[in-house]
């Protein structure tokens, strides 16, 4: 028998760790230094985070990322 494949590409660590500074309402700049890497930097895995959640902004992002479990509510 064949694996069944996984539908929802996993997020890394680090851009688990980024939903997670996003979800605390902290902006993107912020994330940027507290991660010691560029903000053009956070804006790149962003659009690789929405990606993969099917998402097109930063509440979609949280909101997919605590529906399935990815990051735990407020």
């Amino acid at each position: 028998m064949g694996r069944i494949p996984n539908p929802e590409p996993a997020l890394s660590a680090r851009e688990v760790q980024l939903v997670e500074l996003l979800a605390t309402g902290m902006p993107n700049k912020e994330i940027a230094r507290k991660l010691f890497i560029s903000e053009a930097t956070v804006k790149t895995r962003l659009v690789h985070i929405y990606a993969k959640l099917g998402v097109d902004n930063h509440t979609a992002a949280i909101a997919e990322a605590t529906k399935r479990r990815i990051i735990r509510p407020a």
